[in-house]
């Protein structure tokens, strides 16, 4: 999965989920991530979800 792809996701994610982006949301969007799309790299999605919550 590309890295704009991986973003427009997260996005989504936070968009849906209804809360205020902040860094307390980097561990539930990566859980989230990982159960629906087990075969991204965690590290990654990590990374990039760390950047967009910035």
């Amino acid at each position: 999965m590309s890295d704009l792809a991986i973003t427009s996701e997260i996005h989504k994610l936070i968009e849906e989920s209804g809360f205020a982006k902040n860094k307390k949301l980097l561990c539930p969007i990566t859980k989230i991530f990982k159960m629906r799309y087990p075969h991204v790299d965690s590290s990654k999605v990590c990374f990039i979800a760390g950047e967009v919550l910035k």
